[in-house]
């Protein structure tokens, strides 16, 4: 995270307490800091109180790279270890002179004691001797102007917390029985925190943390995936990570994007418009009403980013009550929202088939409950015999969402997490997946797209 590498780029003798409980992400975050910054000149030493150096270096396999095996110390206490370096202490005295000896003479710039729960157990006997140990440690870190990075699994508020420099605290929780990560930064100092907290995910043994927003998700030129890996049975998502994900969207099926907060707005929609350009450039028809609130000329210009003009002309087809749009080709005339459904047939005979059909489903709020079931499910069934793909789009204000949830085959949930959009799929179980921009490649220079990493 930027902050904390600011404070340890700026600053001196920088105190941070890493607290959460066990397996939120103390251990993989502080060494991914130190494979960050230990570049150059700069040197960190890594003490742990509970992992054998060798086990350690098993489970990051980068980090001998950035940091040698004599910076790694064993203060495990045991008889048996393997480490080229060893810390043995059994008080106070012994325990600061060891880490001393470690810092001055190897010039370190960042320490990191994992975990500090462990030292101050095996060493302080009464309250007295811990605020001692707490206060001559921090005081080592300063006068040497070493960085000191302090694990603990002590989740609530100690003296500690007042003493040290920043707290950053990892939290573990669940949304709908999927893991979700998140850090927060309780304490800076000296830092300006534009953001309290971040999401983030372990995958691929390391700290990623979630920054874009998802405002900022981009458009631009959609690549036609070619040859997708998928089954015969299924249609591509126009998105290369989604298809791997979830394998595409099936021939005759009714696909649900469902928007679970209103702040997610209309952020998701590079996700939809991909999938709308990978259908119109493989030269099928595409019949879109978009989603209450919207104007079909202002969505066409906004598809011009993924698609050229003339192939919108000839395969896509929109609804549109303004007789001033009446010769544009994309847009077909109706004079009311009641008649765009009722004019869906005759518009369909004038495009190649198969046909990608997307609803805003709020659009259908005119009906009644028993007339909107109906007509969604002679919709679905249409889909089951043209080999057509049906994809509704759900915000809360939808009515009968539960029973349109239960009829899709395929459900997608778009949740916001501090600002950054996500996903997860209902139909198929997936976990939660942060969208983000991916950057260019030099061969794909133009084209936009997006890349998925998972919660782990």
């Amino acid at each position: 995270m930027q902050e904390v590498e600011n404070a340890l780029r700026l600053m001196e003798g920088y105190t941070l307490l890493l607290k959460g409980a066990p397996g939120t992400g103390k251990t993989t975050y502080a060494i991914t800091l130190l494979q960050r910054l230990c570049n150059g000149d700069a040197k960190g030493v890594y003490i742990s109180t509970r992992i054998d150096p060798t086990a350690l270096y098993r489970q990051f396999p980068g980090l001998e790279e950035q940091v040698p095996r004599k910076n790694v110390i064993d203060a495990t206490q045991s008889e048996f270890s393997e480490a080229e370096s060893q810390v043995l202490y059994e008080d106070l005295t012994s325990f600061l002179r060891s880490v001393y000896s470690v810092v001055a003479e190897e010039n370190v710039t960042i320490l990191i004691i994992d975990s500090w729960d462990a030292v101050s157990f095996q060493i302080g006997k009464g309250d007295q001797n811990i605020e001692k140990l707490e206060t001559s440690m921090l005081d080592i870190a300063r006068k040497t102007r070493t960085h000191l990075i302090l694990i603990s699994e002590f989740t609530a508020e100690k003296r500690l917390d007042y003493l040290v420099d920043g707290i950053l605290r990892f939290e573990k929780v669940q949304i709908d029985a999927r893991i979700v990560r998140k850090v927060f930064m309780d304490k800076m100092r000296g830092i300006q925190v534009p953001h309290s907290n971040y999401p983030f995910t372990l995958e691929g043994g390391k700290f990623t943390h979630f920054v874009s927003p998802a405002t900022e998700l981009g458009s631009g030129r959609h690549k036609v995936i070619k040859d997708p890996q998928l089954p015969a049975a299924c249609y591509s998502t126009g998105i290369a990570e989604l298809d791997r994900i979830i394998g595409g969207y099936p021939k005759g099926g009714f696909v649900l994007l469902e928007i679970a907060d209103d702040s997610i707005s209309w952020s998701y929609r590079p996700i939809l418009f991909h999938t709308i350009a990978d259908f119109l450039l493989n030269d099928r028809g595409v019949i879109y009403m978009p989603e209450d609130g919207s104007y079909s000329s202002s969505v066409k210009k906004l598809l011009l980013d993924y698609v050229g003009a003339e192939v919108l002309g000839k395969n896509l087809r929109m609804p549109t009550t303004a007789e001033t749009e009446m010769g544009d080709q994309c847009l077909f005339h109706v004079a009311s929202e009641l008649e765009s459904l009722n004019r869906h047939f005759e518009i369909y005979k004038e495009l190649k088939k198969p046909i990608l059909h997307v609803l805003g489903l709020t659009r259908l709020n005119i009906y009644s409950e028993d007339e909107l079931r109906r007509t969604l499910s002679d919709a679905v069934s249409w889909m089951r015999t043209t080999n057509d793909v049906l994809i509704g789009v759900l915000k809360p204000s939808a009515k009968l969402k539960n029973e349109i949830c239960e009829m899709a085959d395929v459900h997608l949930r778009f949740i916001p997490l501090n600002g950054t959009l996500n996903l997860y799929g209902v139909k198929p179980h997936t976990v939660i997946y942060n969208i983000s921009p991916l950057p260019h490649r030099k061969e794909e220079e133009g084209y936009h797209q997006l890349k998925f990493i998972p919660f782990v």
